[in-house]
């Protein structure tokens, strides 16, 4: 019975240790140095595509950068079912989203750089 306890306990620690996840956490400053977009809006629409959501985002309130327009389309790509270990996204979210802008695609700065209100609390000016 030791035994069996001990290899289980073994497998517990070592096993979820090599499927972890590689991604490190990244200070806000340097987010925000790597984004040249934050913006502070609510998702109007997604839509799937293969293995990329569509997400729409109408703009509240811009807090780094400078767009032509009030709504922002960026992607989210599926890896290994997960979407980039971010929160699932559904109409009607508000949060901060860190954005860069890549051949006129907008893309997350970095993994996970988005931020949800979970309660939905704050109404947007629209």
């Amino acid at each position: 019975m030791k035994i069996v306890l001990i290899t289980f306990l073994m497998f517990s620690v070592i096993v979820p240790s090599a499927y972890a996840s590689k991604i490190s956490r990244l200070d806000l400053r340097k987010l925000l140095d790597k984004s040249e977009y934050v913006v502070l809006g609510k998702v109007t629409n997604i839509s799937a595509k293969d293995v990329r959501d569509m997400v729409t985002i109408k703009v509240a309130s811009l807090l780094k950068g400078a767009l032509k327009k009030n709504e922002v389309t960026f992607i989210l790509t599926a890896r290994g079912g997960l979407k980039d270990f971010d929160p699932q996204l559904k109409r009607g979210d508000t949060g901060v989203f860190f954005l860069i802008e890549t051949n006129g695609e907008f893309k997350k700065a970095y993994w996970g750089s988005m931020a949800i209100f979970s309660k939905n609390n704050f109404l947007l000016n629209e």
